[in-house]
C-alpha cells in the first residue's frame, strides 16, 4: 500500500511539475526522425534514442528508424551496448542521420554493473564483455562456452564430451576447498538465474571479475559474477528470425590399444613370467592374426548428427514492445544409447505504462530431457570399460545374447550389453516468471522492483536390470525420484542519478530478499521379478525402499553503492552490502568495497595524443563470501534407521523392527561466512584512434575462514560437521590485446588475444597438517589441485639387484621412492607429483571479412598443468579388476628384459603396478583449434528480390587440432567434482571433434 501511495503522490507531484513547466516555457515540440547505422553503413535497431536530461525516448526500429517529439534546443542522446554514445543536438532538423562508432574507445562503450549500467570511462571495478556477434560465432549449446577463450581471467574447461554437460569455470582461481567454483549467473536482474538461458537470446555478457565489480552480490560474489542482458522487441514492423545449424560428431581420438593377437601374445607372456602356463597355441595365435578380435572402442562409439533450431519473432510501438523465442536441441552423444535434448522458451514484453512508468514481464522455461548422459567415468563405466575389455571376446554368444564377461582384462561386465541395458532417464520442467517495475519519482531518482518466481520439477527415472554388472552382481534395482522446488527474489532498489558541472553522482540503495523451498521423493525396489516393465512398476521388486525430503533456506539482503566522478577523468565508487542467510550461526556478514580510477588520456598532457586514445589506471579493494553449506548446517541432526543394529524390538527380537530415533550430527559451535578479501591494479589503454585496444590487470586475493567437513567422533554422533578452519590465497596478471588492425570498405581485420596467470596457495589449515582425498591433498604451502602417491623411479636395473632384494624385488620390478628407508613401498611414502592447475592460460580470435566473406578461427589452450590418468594406468594391467594389459606399448618387446632393460616393468609376482603412482602423472598442456568457421553474407539487393531480409550461410568446425603431448583421449577433461580432484580422469569421454553446417534467416 504504501508503494501505490508512493507511486501515486510521485506521478501526481511530477504530472504538476511538467505543467509548470510547460506552462513557464511554452515551446512548440516537433516530430522528428531519422535513421542510425554502423560504421559499415548497416542499419542499427534497438539502439537507445533519449532527450538529454529527460526520462523521454525510444528505441530505433529493426531498420534503424527511430521517430521522437523534441523542443528546439534539445540534445539526443543515442547509446547501443558495444558502441560510442553520440550526442546530438536538435536546431530544427527535418531528419536525423546517425553513424554509430564500434566502441574501440573502449571507454565509451555502455556496461551492465549489476543494479544499472555505466560507461565504461566510469566504471572501477575489473570487468569484460563479449557481444552477441561474438556468441554468435560458434554453434553453443550453452552460455558457459561462449566465455571460452575469450575473456581473460576465465578458466572454462570442457571436463565431459557428454551431450548436456556444463563446462568448469574458474574465475582468478579457486577461492574454496569444498563448494563449487562456478560464478553467480545474473540474467536481466535475476540473481542465480543459472547458465541454463538460451544463447540465441543473448545480447551482451558482462563478467565481473574483481571484488570491487563483485561486492554488490555479497555472500554470492566469491567465484565472480556474470551479467547476461538478453534481447528485447523494438518498435516497428514484425521482425521473425529463423536460424538452424546441423553437426556431426565422432571421438577425435582413439587410444593404440592391442588387437587380438597381441593381446593374446601379453597375455602368454604375463603367465609364463608369473609361474603359469601359456593359455594360446601358436595356431589360435595365427587365428587372432587373421581375424584382429573385437574393437571395443569403435563398437561403443557412434558419431551423433546434432540439430539446433531457433525462431524468435519481435517488434511493437513507441509503448509496447515483445520479443517470443523458441530454441530446441537435439543432441545424441558420442557413445552408443546416449542423447540429451532441450527446448527453451522465451517471452519479454516492455510496456511504457505512462512517461514515468515502465514495465517488463519475462516468461522463460526450459524442458530438458536426457538419457544415460550422466556418467562419472570409472571402472564400471562402459567408455572406461572399452578400452580395458579383452579383444578376444565377441560382443554376442552365438544365440544373439550378450557375453556377460570375459576370461582376460577386465572383470567388469561387456561394456556394449551394459550401454544398451541400462536407463537413466532425466526430465526437468523449469519455469521463471520475472516482473520489473520502474518508476522515475523526479528527475534523477528511479524506483526498481525486480521479482522473480521459479518453479522447477524434476523426474529421474532409473533401471539396471538384465546386461549390467548391477545385474551381474544380483544388486539390479529400478529406482523413480520426483522432487519439486520453488523460489522466490525480490530486489527493490532507489538509483539517484545527477550531474552538476563537472560533477556527477550515481547512488543505489538497495532491499533484496530470497526464499527457496524444495521436497522430493524417492522410490526404489530391488530383484525385480521382470524387467519388461522397466521402472514403471516397483512393486515387482523383492524389497522396496522410499524416502522422501525437505528443505528451505532465505536470505535477506541490503546494499549501498555510490559512484562520483569528476570531469569524467578522476572516479570513486564505493559499496557495502549486508547478507543474513538462513545457513550459518553468524547469520549476518558485511562486505564492503571501493574503487578508484584515473581517466589519464582526458588529461591535457594526452588529450592530443597521437598515440593514446585512451588511457585509464583502476586501483580496487573489495570483500566477497561464499555459504557453500547445507540449509540446517548449524543445526543438530537426530538420525532415524530400522536396521539390526539400531532398531528396538518391542515383541523381542522375532518381532517387527522399530525406527529408531538416536543422535545425529551436532551443530557447530560457529559457522560463518567464507570471506574472500582482494585488491587489484588496473590499467586500459586504446591507441591509434581506439583501433587497438590494451587491458591488463594484476592482483591479489585471500580467502579466510574456508569452509570444510570435518569427521566428529561417533560417540559425538559421528558424521562430518561444517567448520572454519583456514585460508587460501591466489594472485594473478591478465593480458588482454584487441582491436581492429586493418579496415577498409572491403576488407575487416579485429583480433582478439588474451591471456591469464594465476598462482594459488594453501595459506593456513588451523592445525590441520594435511587433508588427503583420493589421490589429492591439500597441505599448508601447496597450490589446491596437488596430486599424491607415490613417485614412480622407473624399473630395477640388473646392477641394483641388491638393491632390490632389500624390498624383496628383482631387476625388471617396479621402482618407487623409498621417502622414509624403511626398505617398504607404503603410504608413508606419498608425496606431491604434480598439480592440474594451469600456470597459464589463453585465447586467441581472430576474424577476417572480405566483401560479403567471415572467415573466423579460434585457438585456446593451457600450459603448465598435469593430469592424472587412472584410465592409462589401468590399461597396463596387473590391478585387481584389471588383469592383464590392453595398451598397445604394453606388447613383451616393450617391456623390461636383461638385454632391454626399459623403465616399462616385467610382469613379474614381486613388481606392483601402483595406479597412484607419478608414472600415470601426465603433461596436461594443450592448444586446441576450438572453431574454424566460414560464412557467407547473401548480398541485400538479391535478397530484396524475394522479400528476405538477411540470410547468412556457413560452415564450422570445433576441436579440429588439439596439439598435446598427452597420450590420452583428451587432456582438457576429468571427473573431478570438487576443487580437490580437479585433473583426475578415469574413463572420461572425451570432447567430439564436429563439423557444423548452419543459415540465419530474417524476415
Amino acid at each position: 500500500m504504501l508503494l501505490v501511495c508512493c507511486i501515486v503522490f510521485g506521478s501526481n507531484a511530477a504530472f504538476a511539475l511538467e505543467k509548470s513547466d510547460r506552462t513557464n516555457s511554452p515551446r512548440p515540440p516537433a516530430d522528428i526522425s531519422g535513421t542510425v547505422k554502423d560504421s559499415k553503413g548497416e542499419a542499427l535497431p534497438g539502439v537507445t534514442v533519449k532527450i538529454e536530461g529527460t526520462s523521454f525516448g525510444t528505441v530505433t526500429d529493426i531498420k534503424g528508424n527511430f521517430h521522437i517529439r523534441v523542443n528546439d534546443g534539445a540534445v539526443l542522446v543515442f547509446t547501443f551496448i558495444g558502441y560510442t554514445e553520440q550526442r546530438v543536438p536538435y536546431t530544427g532538423q527535418a531528419s536525423l542521420n546517425v553513424t554509430m562508432q564500434d566502441a574501440a574507445n573502449m571507454l565509451n562503450e555502455v556496461v551492465a554493473v549489476g543494479y544499472g549500467t555505466q560507461k565504461r570511462s566510469n566504471v572501477t571495478g575489473a570487468s569484460s564483455t563479449i557481444s552477441a556477434k561474438e556468441v554468435a560465432k560458434r554453434p553453443l549449446e550453452n552460455v558457459s562456452q561462449a566465455l571460452q577463450g575469450t575473456v581473460s581471467g576465465v578458466a572454462v574447461t570442457s571436463t565431459s564430451g557428454q551431450p548436456g554437460r556444463d563446462p568448469s569455470i574458474i574465475i582468478r582461481g579457486v577461492n574454496t576447498i569444498t563448494g563449487g567454483t562456478t560464478p553467480l549467473y545474473v540474467i536481466d536482474g535475476y540473481i542465480g538465474g543459472g547458465p541454463d538461458v538460451n544463447v540465441n537470446d543473448i545480447a551482451s555478457i558482462e563478467v565481473l571479475k574483481d571484488a570491487a565489480a563483485t561486492a554488490i552480490y555479497g555472500s554470492r560474489g566469491s567465484n565472480g559474477v556474470v551479467l547476461i542482458t538478453t534481447k528485447s522487441g523494438q518498435s516497428g514492423k514484425t521482425v521473425i528470425n529463423f536460424d538452424a545449424w546441423f553437426q556431426k560428431g565422432e571421438i577425435p581420438k582413439e587410444l593404440d590399444l592391442m588387437d587380438a593377437y597381441d593381446f593374446a601374445r601379453s597375455v602368454n607372456s604375463q603367465y609364463v613370467a608369473t609361474g603359469g602356463l601359456a593359455p594360446f597355441s601358436q595356431q589360435q595365435l595365427n587365428d587372432y592374426k587373421t581375424n584382429g578380435g573385437t574393437d571395443w572402442q569403435r563398437a561403443l562409439q557412434q558419431k551423433p548428427f546434432v540439430q539446433n533450431y531457433q525462431l524468435d519473432v519481435s517488434g511493437g510501438n513507441d509503448n509496447v514492445k515483445y520479443r517470443v523465442s523458441l530454441n530446441y536441441l537435439d543432441q545424441p552423444g558420442l557413445i552408443l544409447n546416449q542423447w540429451y535434448k532441450d527446448t527453451k522458451f522465451r517471452s519479454t514484453i516492455d510496456a511504457k505504462l505512462n512517461n514515468k512508468m515502465d514495465l517488463r514481464i519475462i516468461v522463460a522455461a526450459s524442458l530438458p530431457q536426457s538419457h544415460n548422459n550422466s556418467y562419472n567415468g570409472g571402472l564400471v563405466d562402459p567408455f572406461n570399460l572399452a578400452a580395458e575389455y579383452d579383444p578376444l571376446s565377441p560382443i554376442r554368444n552365438p544365440d544373439g545374447s550378450f557375453v556377460q564377461s570375459a576370461p582376460y582384462a577386465s572383470i567388469q561386465p561387456n561394456p556394449i550389453a551394459q550401454a544398451l541395458s541400462q536407463s537413466v532417464d532425466n526430465s526437468s520442467t523449469n519455469v521463471d516468471g520475472q516482473l520489473s517495475f520502474n518508476y522515475r519519482i523526479i528527475d534523477g531518482l528511479t524506483f526498481t522492483s525486480n521479482d522473480v518466481y521459479n518453479l522447477g520439477w524434476s523426474l529421474n527415472q532409473s533401471v539396471f536390470g538384465p546386461g549390467t554388472g548391477s545385474y551381474v552382481s544380483h544388486s539390479d534395482y529400478a529406482d523413480v525420484n520426483s522432487s519439486k522446488n520453488t523460489s522466490y527474489i525480490t530486489s527493490n532498489y532507489l538509483t539517484y542519478k545527477k550531474t552538476f558541472g563537472d560533477h556527477s553522482i550515481t547512488a543505489t540503495a538497495l532491499y533484496e530478499q530470497s526464499q527457496d523451498n524444495g521436497v522430493s521423493v524417492d522410490a526404489r525396489s530391488n530383484n525385480l521379478s521382470t524387467y519388461n516393465l522397466g521402472y514403471y512398476n516397483l512393486a515387482l521388486g523383492g524389497t522396496q525402499l522410499t524416502s522422501s525430503g525437505y528443505g528451505a533456506d532465505g536470505l535477506i539482503s541490503y546494499m549501498a553503492r555510490v559512484n562520483y566522478a569528476y570531469k569524467e577523468k578522476y572516479e570513486i565508487s564505493a559499496s557495502i552490502r549486508d547478507d543474513g542467510s538462513s545457513h550459518l550461526t553468524q547469520k549476518y556478514s558485511t562486505f564492503p568495497s571501493i574503487g578508484l580510477s584515473w581517466n589519464v588520456g582526458r588529461e591535457d598532457f594526452l588529450a592530443n595524443s597521437p598515440v593514446f586514445s585512451d588511457f585509464k589506471v583502476r586501483a580496487t579493494y573489495g570483500q566477497t563470501g561464499n555459504q557453500s553449506v547445507g540449509a540446517y548446517s548449524s543445526i543438530a541432526q537426530i538420525s532415524t534407521a530400522g536396521n539390526p543394529s539400531t532398531a528396538y524390538y518391542y515383541s523381542g527380537a522375532g518381532g517387527p523392527a522399530s525406527n529408531a530415533t538416536f543422535l545425529g550430527t551436532p551443530a557447530p559451535k560457529s559457522l560463518k561466512w567464507e570471506v574472500k578479501t582482494a585488491y587489484d591494479l588496473g590499467v586500459d589503454m586504446s591507441f591509434l584512434k581506439g583501433r587497438i585496444t590494451f587491458v591488463v590487470d594484476a592482483y591479489t586475493n585471500k580467502v579466510n575462514d574456508l569452509l570444510y567437513n570435518v569427521p566428529i567422533p561417533q560417540y559425538l554422533g559421528g558424521g562430518n560437521v561444517q567448520s572454519n578452519i583456514g585460508s587460501i590465497g591466489n594472485k594473478g596478471l591478465e593480458f588482454a590485446l584487441g582491436g581492429t588492425p586493418i579496415s577498409t570498405q572491403k576488407f575487416k581485420w579485429t583480433t582478439n588475444f588474451n591471456v591469464s596467470m594465476n598462482r594459488n596457495k594453501v595459506l593456513s589449515l588451523q592445525g590441520i597438517n594435511n587433508i588427503t582425498d583420493g589421490f589429492g591433498i591439500i597441505k599448508v604451502g601447496l597450490p589446491l589441485g596437488e596430486f599424491y602417491g607415490y613417485k614412480f623411479l622407473g624399473t630395477w636395473k640388473t646392477d641394483q639387484a641388491a638393491q632390490a632384494a632389500l624390498y624383496g624385488e628383482k631387476p625388471g620390478d617396479a621402482r618407487y621412492a623409498d621417502l622414509n628407508n624403511d626398505h617398504a613401498i607404503t603410504s608413508a611414502d606419498y608425496e606431491p607429483l604434480g598439480n592440474a592447475t594451469p600456470r597459464y592460460s589463453y585465447g586467441f580470435i581472430n576474424d577476417f571479412t572480405y566483401g560479403h566473406f567471415t572467415l573466423s578461427f579460434m585457438f585456446q589452450g593451457e600450459q603448465g598443468n598435469q593430469i592424472f590418468s587412472q584410465t592409462l594406468a589401468y590399461l597396463w594391467g596387473g590391478l585387481g579388476d584389471m588383469k592383464n594389459a590392453t595398451l598397445a606399448e604394453a606388447v613383451p618387446e616393450n617391456l623390461w628384459t636383461p638385454q632391454h632393460q626399459t623403465d616399462n616393468p616385467a610382469w613379474s609376482n614381486t613388481s606392483h603396478n601402483e595406479n597412484n603412482s607419478s608414472r600415470y602423472v601426465y603433461d596436461a598442456s594443450y592448444c586446441k583449434l576450438k572453431n574454424l568457421s566460414l560464412a557467407y553474407h547473401i548480398p541485400n539487393d538479391l535478397l530484396s528480390r524475394i522479400k528476405v531480409r538477411s540470410l547468412e550461410v556457413y560452415v564450422s568446425g570445433q576441436n579440429l587440432l588439439t596439439i598435446t603431448k598427452f597420450p590420452g583421449y583428451d587432456p582438457e577433461v576429468y571427473n573431478g567434482n570438487t576443487t580437490n580432484d580437479q585433473g583426475q580422469e578415469f574413463g572420461v569421454i572425451p570432447n567430439p571433434r564436429t563439423f557444423t553446417v548452419g543459415f540465419r534467416l530474417g524476415l
